[in-house]
């Protein structure tokens, strides 16, 4: 008469312990699926400083200017919004003088190929290899008078050094801060020129010149977030 409730719940608890299997960090059910934790989420602000050459037509030479950027990145991509601000105009060995001012604003998307440290819940260090594409509005504005807007694009590669810190129990999120660089190349058509074909060196075939500028920066600076 004492067994059977003894084997009733003896049966209960075996049944209830099946239905939860500890699986990699989740859990798994009885019908197969694993629910694993969410990837990790932050926001992230950067400002740096761009050193290379502008290109707008015939018109390219050394350019320095700023950028800026703020971006949520969810796992290995992260999703940005840019603003650049350079110099745009003539080399100072060339004879031409005209000088201007390159404003782009813009989004991009990048992808972590290699990072470390980024799901560790201690404070520590951690590199970030990315690479990134993205598409925006260039608008210049030359000194003697005179505005160019035309849609850009952008490829870059680079990598930072992050400096993370403890974990928030509540948001799940560490708070970051650190130095990054990279390499950024900004493509768009330029204006159409006048004039007959040429050979700008040794040629077999004399062509128009090319109408895709491609500008080239070098870009340095300072992200932080959480």
């Amino acid at each position: 008469m004492t067994t059977t409730p003894l084997l009733a719940l003896l049966l209960m608890s075996t049944a209830a312990s099946a239905n939860v299997v500890a699986s990699d960090g989740g859990y798994a059910s009885p019908e197969g699926g694993t629910n694993r934790p969410p990837r990790p989420t932050r926001v992230e602000g950067r400002v740096g400083m761009l050193m290379g050459g502008s290109d707008v037509g015939d018109a390219d030479g050394f350019s320095l200017g700023v950028s800026a950027g703020l971006g949520y990145r969810i796992g290995d991509v992260t999703l940005r919004a840019l603003f650049d601000h350079y110099k745009v105009g003539d080399g100072a060995d060339e004879v031409g003088d005209r000088r201007g001012r390159g404003t782009r604003l813009g989004g991009a998307a990048r992808y972590s190929f290699a990072n470390t440290s980024t799901d560790k819940s201690g404070k520590g260090l951690g590199v970030d290899f990315w690479g990134e594409v993205g598409f925006g509005v260039e608008h210049i504005t030359w000194r003697q008078g005179g505005v160019l807007d035309r849609p850009s694009g952008e490829v870059a590669v680079g990598f930072e050094l992050d400096g993370f810190g403890e974990r928030n129990d509540r948001t799940r999120r560490r708070r970051h801060i650190g130095y990054f660089m990279a390499f950024r190349s900004l493509i768009a058509q330029g204006p159409e020129m006048d004039g007959p074909a040429v050979c700008g060196g040794p040629c077999t075939k004399a062509t128009k010149p090319s109408r895709t500028d491609i500008s080239m920066f070098f870009e340095v600076g300072l992200h932080w977030g959480r």
